[in-house]
């Protein structure tokens, strides 16, 4: 018998495999796709990657300043980069097998189903089937796309984010993306450098409508995606499409008609939670229940990640997974803290975010009070001619501590663990503005965000 048997090897089973084996565990893995999960096959990885290529390819109109020019057009081939990420995640991948081979790990290919508090069956391509035990199981299994209305994706003209990174090689003429979310934004970013024209259909009055995402944010990306000639459509719906001659003739809710050559569905994910035969409870939309330990209605049986109703990112199933690790090894038992996530998303800018935002503190019954200073006059952004972007820092008005803020261009999804910890710490606007950072820097954007707080009004 294991000592514990981890399905999904994603961000949150990775992390459980670590600390188990840290821990002398023997442990067991069940995959049933590629070792990495989503996140590394499909999601964080590879997307991060092509956002690289799409940022440089905007640099290469910066070079001219630094006295480096082309003789003719810079050659820009998606194909070459989707080469290049399977060879990225590949090598990630790769890494990942040799450690679990190193530690002599089991990994059993195939579909996992819990069929009985300790026993785990396993089907894999063959339909072949078998059963191991653990004293402890840890559900890891990630979610997959959801999908809307009568759009039913075929993997050809209408294709899911999945879809795109497994399978499209070369970017077509134009594409209709269905939602203004993280991922539509990231890859409508994406398709738009590498030369495609894309039209966003949002059923929202705005881009990122999230409320992690203030609208002061979504309205600075707009006036960026009308800049670089994205086309969006908001409170819309997509009401009608039909294929002919190898396109897709679309009609809108507004009104307006499209020709395209795909549609990319990105309307957000819904939990892989159909995994046991044991009656693991769930909630109404598929969302593994857990208590405040992670522990499911067996009380030797844990999940974390996207399986749980919590937010879908893959650092918070990392630290889900060591909370579950921890009460596993221990008998004191202790809780998730989501109070301080960071979030980040690569689209036209870097935008990171974490604490509360304005809209949220006065759902809080918290009077606040922000700091704002635009990357236009900061040395460093200047330095590297990439002047687009601003910081809001939020303070709670009655004492001046930092509660949250947001960051959008250059580094901001390295800059805002620096407002984690201020926030973390109970920072004053006078701590943030006194603390004495290295010039020149992107971080001296706190002290001038801080400024009018902690010193008094310039202007």
């Amino acid at each position: 018998m294991y000592d514990l048997i981890i399905i999904g090897l994603g961000p949150g089973g990775y992390e459980a495999a670590l600390t188990a084996l840290r821990k002398g565990l023997k442990i067991a893995i069940v995959e049933k796709d590629k070792l990495g999960g989503n996140c590394l096959n499909r999601a964080c990885i590879p997307t991060k990657y092509f956002w690289t290529g799409a940022h440089n390819i905007e640099k290469l109109n910066i070079l001219k300043n630094y006295g480096i020019s082309f003789n003719g057009e810079a050659n820009i081939d998606y194909s070459i980069a989707w080469e290049n990420k399977e060879k990225a995640i590949g090598f990630l991948r790769k890494s990942l097998a040799n450690l679990l081979k190193t530690k002599k790990v089991p990994v059993y290919k195939g579909n996992g189903r819990i069929i009985d508090k300790n026993k785990v069956k396993i089907t894999n391509k063959d339909n072949a089937e078998e059963i191991i035990e653990g004293k402890n199981i840890i559900i890891s299994t990630g979610s997959i796309p959801s999908s809307v209305g009568n759009i039913v994706p075929d993997g050809e003209y209408i294709i899911t984010t999945e879809d795109y990174m497994d399978n499209l090689k070369s970017l077509p003429e134009k594409v209709l993306v269905i939602g203004g979310g993280v991922a539509g934004c990231e890859l409508s970013y994406i398709m738009n450098k590498y030369g495609v024209k894309v039209y966003i259909v949002e059923l929202m009055d705005r881009l990122l409508p999230s409320k992690n995402i203030s609208p002061e944010i979504s309205k600075y990306l707009l006036r960026k995606f009308k800049k670089l000639g994205i086309t969006t459509f908001f409170n819309t719906t997509l009401e009608d499409y039909k294929i002919k001659n190898e396109k897709i003739e679309v009609k809108l809710s507004n009104g307006e008609s499209l020709e395209v050559d795909k549609i990319l569905l990105s309307v957000g994910r819904k939990p892989n939670s159909d995994v046991d035969e044991i009656g693991i409870e769930k909630d109404g939309k598929g969302f593994i229940k857990v208590n405040e330990y992670l522990q499911t209605n067996f009380e030797n049986i844990y999940a974390v990640g996207d399986v749980i109703n919590s937010p879908m990112l893959a650092h918070v199933a990392q630290y889900e997974a060591k909370i579950a690790m921890e009460n596993i090894l221990n008998n004191k038992k202790v809780s998730p803290d989501y109070s301080l996530i960071p979030f980040a998303t690569f689209t036209a800018y870097e935008i990171a975010t974490v604490g509360l935002n304005e809209e949220q503190a006065k759902e809080k019954g918290i009077d606040t009070i922000s700091g704002y200073f635009p990357y236009t006059y900061n040395e460093k952004a200047v330095d590297e001619s990439q002047t687009e972007g601003f910081i809001r820092l939020i303070f709670n008005k009655s004492d001046k501590t930092i509660i949250g803020g947001y960051i959008v261009g250059l580094g901001a999804s390295e800059l805002i663990h620096e407002i984690s910890l201020m926030i973390k710490n109970r920072f004053t606007a006078k701590e943030v503005h006194e603390y004495i950072y290295f010039h020149p820097s992107l971080s001296e954007i706190f002290v001038y965000a801080s400024y009018d707080i902690a010193v008094g009004k310039l202007f």
